[in-house]
């Protein structure tokens, strides 16, 4: 069976160094984690920073668990590319692979261009950049139209993530994700839901109220099938707190186990 990881997401009541402690107890192998918040003035991720990432190396050597991702950098109208550098040099000093990244904007050129120089930027720190596309977005929202636009930004270190949940409710397919490059590939998350719809209206359960792969009615063992060969697979399963951490992160491991072993990975 491959790596299983899990997103800072499942449980934001918690801070990296638990959630790096939660993860090896529930045998799972990576997190991904925040070192670069969406909205500095409303910024609702446990951080990682200069002042607590030397107790958090120290954790990952003693687990052995590695760091899968960094976020989450938006590429904006006005994205300061080059102020990120220290949130991904914090990445790269945890041994990081990606950096992932949220679109903010619609106007196509600036979008290529500011990608583009992401992806050099990263590059720079051993990092490579993975973009999520999602229903909720303006533009860009369907695993087609994000392939599209990552084939113009023409970079080898710019790939797509694809979480379960926006692949769905873009009203997305396995299938979509069997014909994908694998080259244009970064990542996968998975969970599950109570309905196949096709919407944008799901933010509260995209942040909040998502089911454990195998406990909804999503494809999890066909998406699974269709990810490239040894395709990186973490849990992004954020739910109401009404269980400790731990608790809900174990079981969602375990359910997330049924469903690679069903899937022959």
């Amino acid at each position: 069976m491959g790596t299983l990881g899990v997103h800072q997401m499942c449980a934001l009541e918690i801070q990296p160094l638990e959630l790096v402690r939660i993860a090896a107890e529930v045998g799972c192998q990576e997190v991904s984690v925040v070192s670069q918040p969406l909205d500095p003035a409303n910024n609702i991720f446990p951080l990682v920073t200069a002042d607590n990432i030397a107790a958090l190396k120290q954790e990952l050597a003693a687990t052995g668990v590695g760091v899968a991702n960094i976020e989450a950098f938006p590429i904006a109208p006005a994205a300061p590319v080059e102020a990120y550098r220290p949130a991904l040099e914090l990445g790269a000093s945890l041994g990081a692979r990606g950096a992932t990244a949220l679109l903010f904007d619609t106007e196509e050129s600036r979008v290529v261009e500011t990608l583009a120089r992401f992806g050099e930027v990263a590059g720079e720190y051993g990092l490579r950049v993975g973009i999520e596309f999602m229903a909720l977005s303006p533009r860009w929202n369907t695993l087609e139209s994000m392939r599209d636009l990552v084939v113009k930004v023409g970079s080898s270190n710019v790939g797509i993530g694809i979480d379960l949940l926006h692949l769905v409710r873009s009203g997305g397919r396995p299938a979509d994700v069997l014909a994908l490059d694998p080259a244009l590939f970064a990542y996968a998350q998975l969970c599950d839901g109570a309905n196949l719809d096709v919407t944008t209206d799901y933010v509260e359960e995209a942040v909040g109220n998502r089911l454990a792969p195998g406990e909804g009615c999503f494809p999890v063992v066909d998406f699974l099938r269709a990810l490239p060969a040894g395709a990186a697979v973490e849990l992004e399963v954020p739910q109401p707190v009404t269980r400790p951490a731990l608790e809900r992160i174990g079981h969602a491991a375990h359910c997330a186990r049924e469903q690679l072993a069903a899937a022959g990975r």
